[in-house]
């Protein structure tokens, strides 16, 4: 019996020690621990990350120079599928995001790399998510008229961006700036018919820099943000604006810094997150899964 506490006190001094950030950060969730290497080496510089409507599958793509095309993994970073974007030119992809409409998934596919900051108009490349894939890894094309592109301006002149989410609650469009001293948030609405150039205005800054990834939660709720060295953390208010919860400090979350890691997504369930980083000096990329340290709170809609 005396044995049996002590391993209970043990196993519980590391739970709290996984999810121990720091003096002034709260830790919502444990440290992250590797489920899978990408072994598909046409994967070479995932630049972006969303969870499927597809159980436990993410998708993902590469940063620029690649074909416009997205792939498939699963939850233990394993190919299962590649879908070709026909008649789409890949200039920098650099994000990943999803929307729902009407009972259907859509992925938001965002062109808005611009190193040099002198792109007039960004691109999202928004198209209905591919049918899931049983069996061997599946190759495959989406037909351009399945293809919708809005281009997208900045109000204050051009931004390299590497971030971008769908805010499920206000239906916004949100765009985060990366190499700002304090980099800007800029939203726009996505109209179900899209015509003229959409403009981007900002709504928040944020004291951090060189952000390469954004995700939000499938209710809405809540939003991480990384960088290179960090992950920040925010949970929305009732009735919060992206732009008035901005306005708050985050909390830094724990993260475990990867090769050129610049990708994060929430898992579908909202137990946790992921990570993934590119394949680079002869290391291959690794999915990392950060769990949240109480689940039973998400579950019960805390």
């Amino acid at each position: 019996m005396w044995l049996a506490r002590q391993l209970s006190v043990l196993v519980i001094s590391c739970v709290i020690a996984e999810c121990a950030v720091g003096q002034d950060d709260t830790a919502v969730f444990s440290m992250g621990q590797a489920r899978g290497q990408v072994k598909n080496p046409e994967i070479n510089e995932a630049s972006g990350l969303v969870a499927a409507g597809h159980k436990g599958h993410f998708w993902t793509h590469n940063d620029s120079g690649d074909q416009a095309r997205i792939f498939l993994i699963d939850g233990s970073a394993r190919h299962k599928a590649t879908y070709y974007l026909q008649g789409i030119t890949a200039y920098d992809w650099e994000d990943i995001g999803m929307m729902e409409r009407e009972g259907s998934h859509y992925l938001l596919i965002g062109d808005i790399g611009d190193n040099r900051g002198n792109r007039p108009n960004v691109l999202l490349h928004i198209l209905k998510e591919p049918a899931d894939p049983f069996g061997a890894p599946k190759v495959d094309t989406v037909p351009n008229d399945r293809i919708t592109t809005v281009v997208l301006q900045y109000e204050d002149g051009p931004r390299d961006a590497e971030s971008l989410f769908f805010d499920p609650i206000d239906e916004l469009l949100y765009i985060i700036s990366k190499r700002d001293l304090e980099v800007g948030v800029y939203t726009t609405p996505l109209p179900s018919v899209p015509g003229d150039t959409l403009m981007l205005r900002k709504v928040a800054t944020l004291p951090h820099t060189f952000i390469t990834s954004a995700a939000i939660s499938t209710d809405g709720l809540e939003v991480l943000v990384k960088n290179l060295v960090d992950v920040f953390y925010w949970q929305r208010r009732p009735g919060e604006s992206i732009g008035r919860m901005f306005r708050r400090p985050a909390m830094r979350q724990p993260y475990l810094p990867e090769p050129q890691g610049e990708a994060i997504a929430f898992a579908r369930d909202g137990h946790g997150y992921y990570t993934l980083g590119e394949a680079v000096l002869g290391l291959k990329a690794v999915l990392y899964f950060y769990r949240r340290c109480n689940t039973q709170e998400k579950a019960s809609g805390r």
